[in-house]
């Protein structure tokens, strides 16, 4: 039988160990797969399970039962409640997308020192990221499910109860109100408040504060529902209303 190249043997999981500080807080029934780092300071609950090739930074603390899933990244001080789930690759505390100018236009970084908070029962999907604050917390509420390749900026709050679906992203600084909806593909600016209870449907773009039920719907700008099948419907008329206004400038024309 011809051996494998080098590239492609088994690995030697003897020098694939996880690395674990040695003042590492862990409590009853933990189960650690391999590859994983975490680094000082950081307190694991009961139960908790954490899979191959995660890294946990300093300070960080998991709640109770919760499941930190392959290859997912949890920076510095990440805040994890009770039975919690972050999917694989998922990046919880990366560093917040902030950028000052200086008087000569040239752009500087602007530190991000603060934290990210998750509540209990909440899940953060594959490939999403959550980023830690420029000071104080971005927080993740209770109960709050995070679909796959989701974006949440810097110091964003989002209330109990919410829902983000696939690839919807939410700028820095917005907050969002309990059991509120966000489809897949729509897009939140920066600083604003989305009121409790609101639905903002699939590939919506939401560029100003919202009340608690708003139900908004369309690619841009959003509107209510009402009006966003309002104006699909003149849409699709317009041919019908082009081809009278040519009758109607005929006429005209042969009148004169």
């Amino acid at each position: 039988m011809t051996e494998l190249p080098v590239e492609f043997m088994e690995p030697d999981f003897a020098a694939s160990a996880s690395v674990l500080s040695d003042d590492l807080v862990m409590g009853k029934d933990c189960r650690i797969g391999r590859n994983v780092v975490i680094e000082s300071n950081v307190t694991l609950g009961n139960e908790v399970v954490i899979e191959d090739g995660v890294f946990i930074g300093e300070g960080s603390r998991i709640g109770d039962s919760c499941r930190i899933e392959s290859k997912a990244v949890l920076r510095e001080h990440t805040w994890i409640g009770k039975q919690s789930v972050v999917e694989s690759g998922a990046i919880l505390g990366s560093d917040g997308f902030g950028f000052a100018q200086r008087a000569d236009g040239t752009q500087f970084k602007i530190p991000q020192v603060g934290i990210v908070e998750v509540g209990d029962l909440a899940r953060i999907g594959s490939r999403s990221t959550v980023d830690r604050a420029t000071l104080g917390k971005t927080i993740v509420g209770d109960k709050v499910q995070i679909g796959s390749l989701v974006m949440i900026g810097h110091n964003v709050a989002i209330g109990a109860g919410s829902t983000l679906e696939n690839q919807c992203g939410v700028s820095g600084s917005t907050k969002i109100g309990e059991g509120t909806r966000i489809g897949t593909h729509a897009g939140l600016v920066g600083h604003l408040k989305v009121g409790a209870n609101s639905k903002i449907e699939s590939c919506t773009g939401v560029t100003k504060t919202i009340p608690e039920g708003t139900h908004l719907r369309g690619l841009f700008p959003a509107m209510d529902p009402a009006g966003f099948e309002e104006q699909q419907q003149l849409v699709h008329r317009l041919p019908e209303v082009v081809e009278r206004l040519d009758r109607i400038e005929e006429r005209t024309a042969a009148a004169v």
